[in-house]
């Protein structure tokens, strides 16, 4: 509030500044064959219900379908919040910025411009007065579109896996109509918002969401699911199975086992200790083990 205060104080020393850069952003159009505003803004008022529609429109969706999609994100994705709201910080501090060096006259003030003001004529007055005091020469970029675009990406990441979330997109494409027809900007300043708030949500890290623990969504999609009962079993028995075994399978010992196994006897689990092997004395010459065949000779 402040700082919109203080830019405004400069409003009648910026008039002729505004007005050259207003001139310098239609010339840009004509090249560019976007120049719309004049022909929407008579379009607009020989329709007096549809602009009615348009001026509540401007007047009132900008600040409160907002707000209601930033709360949205408080309550169902945290984990995207701060992200989101940095984003939408620094959407309005580079579109303060942009005002105070590069102030541009909207088409609604252009002198003999042949422009109407729709929404002073829906009973809001010129200054289009609101909950935020605007700069009246603040029309690049268009903060509206700035906000609508953030709005939607903001509000397709909450309905993320519908089919119907692309329609978020329908928000902004209707605000930009709006703000073109009623003569508050130029189509230079829609693509202008448009930008902003994709590179804001790009270096806030909005458009790329870290998984974690309060996104499940992300969690499930950042690693390959496995069961959890798997898991408690592996860990359970890796705690009380004995040395030398792996899973299921016996891990055997390079040293061959000394005992014989008995017919019927089951294999054992676990490695049996290597027998220790002691020599005995050597026998005197000419002793030795007699041979069935000795006996028979004596």
């Amino acid at each position: 509030m402040k700082v919109y205060d203080y830019v405004r104080s400069f409003e009648a020393a910026r008039r002729i500044t505004a007005l050259n850069h207003a001139h310098g952003v239609l010339t840009v159009e004509r090249v560019l064959h976007v120049d719309f505003e004049r022909v929407g803004n008579r379009f607009l008022t020989g329709h007096h219900s549809l602009a009615l529609l348009a001026a509540w429109w401007y007047q009132f969706a900008h600040i409160s379908v907002t707000l209601v999609v930033l709360a949205g994100c408080y309550a169902i994705r945290p984990a995207i919040y701060r992200s989101a709201r940095n984003a939408l910080v620094a959407t309005n501090l580079v579109g303060m910025i942009v005002f105070f060096v590069l102030p541009v006259m909207p088409p609604r003030l252009l002198p003999n411009g042949g422009y109407v003001d729709s929404v002073a004529l829906a009973g809001f007055g010129t200054t289009h007065g609101g909950p935020v005091p605007a700069d009246q020469y603040a029309a690049m970029p268009s903060l509206h579109l700035a906000w609508a675009t953030w709005t939607a990406m903001v509000a397709a990441s909450l309905l993320a896996g519908r089919p119907w979330r692309q329609l978020c997109y329908a928000y902004p494409i209707i605000t930009g109509i709006v703000v073109v027809v009623t003569a508050n900007h130029y189509v230079l300043d829609v693509m202008a918002g448009v930008g902003v708030a994709v590179a804001t949500a790009s270096a806030s890290g909005l458009l790329r969401p870290r998984a974690s623990r309060f996104d499940p969504q992300a969690t499930t999609s950042a690693r390959p699911w496995i069961p959890t009962q798997m898991i408690r079993r592996r860990t359970r028995n890796a705690k009380t199975q004995a040395p030398g075994i792996s899973g299921t399978q016996t891990v055997s010992s390079r040293y061959p086992r000394t005992t014989p196994i008995a017919d019927g006897e089951e294999t054992p689990t676990a490695m049996s200790p290597v027998a220790r092997v002691t020599s005995s004395a050597p026998s005197p010459p000419g002793e030795g083990t007699m041979t069935d065949s000795d006996d028979a000779t004596r």
